[in-house]
This record gives C-alpha cells, sequence and structure tokens, in this order.
C-alpha cells in the first residue's frame, strides 16, 4: 500500500498500517508504526516533499517491509543513543526495531527503507530485531 504522507496525523497513520497488516499480530503492527512515524517524521523535518509511504508483507519471507521516500538527496545519519536532548535519536530506535534498514540514494531524492520480521501464520509471538 502507498500512503502519501504529507497531509497525514499520526493517528491516521496507525488506521493505515493497522489496515494494510490486519492479519498481522498487535505487536508486529505497533512496531511498524513506530518506524513508519520515525522514518516519516524525519522526512518531513530533513527532506523535501513529495513524501511517500510504502509497506507490504513479503510472501517469501516473514517480514514487513517499509519505505519512506522524499525528494531529497542528503542521507540520514544515526547518532548516538547516549546524546542528550529529545532530538537526533529516532534512527536507533529504528536501528533496534527493524531487522536491517538503510538508504536508497536516486535522481529524484532517496528512499529510507526498513525491513521488520514478522510473525508467521500461526506460529509463536518472538522477538523482532
Amino acid at each position: 500500500m502507498d500512503l502519501p504522507a504529507s497531509r497525514t496525523s499520526s493517528e491516521e497513520l496507525r488506521r493505515w498500517v493497522r489496515a494494510a497488516l490486519y492479519r498481522e499480530d498487535e505487536e508486529c503492527a505497533e512496531k511498524v508504526w513506530l518506524v513508519i512515524a520515525e522514518l516519516t517524521a524525519n522526512a518531513h523535518s530533513h527532506g523535501r516533499p513529495p513524501v511517500v509511504v510504502r509497506a507490504w508483507r513479503s510472501t517469501a519471507s516473514s517480514t514487513v517491509r517499509i519505505e519512506v521516500e522524499d525528494a531529497c538527496r542528503e542521507v540520514p545519519v544515526r547518532r548516538d543513543s547516549r546524546r542528550s536532548g529529545t532530538r537526533g535519536c529516532g534512527l536507533v530506535l529504528v536501528d533496534g526495531l527493524a531487522r536491517r534498514w538503510g538508504v536508497d540514494v536516486h535522481s529524484a531524492g532517496k528512499t529510507v527503507w526498513a525491513e521488520l520480521v514478522r510473525r508467521a501464520d500461526g506460529a509463536e509471538p518472538g522477538p523482532v530485531g
């Protein structure tokens, strides 16, 4: 599913994630929402419009892939989590929740992506990260 994030509130993002991941457990959906919220906030604060959010479940593996695209080619930098203050540690959160994440720079800007492990059908919930 694609979601233009330019006019989307946090609560709308949460509803969108729950609708997109209706087959997933609540814990997975919350982690996906947290990563989407952080990457979207970064794109709005440090990137340039348009900001587009994509998320989907992989049929080949037990992952959810998130992509947040914006028109700025500057690559975000993960900062030390021990830094004082309330800003600048969002990618530490993403790093802790995602199995892996990265940035793809392209001619129109960049795409920051993250992959989270989801619970396989019928499997017991396990740690993500």
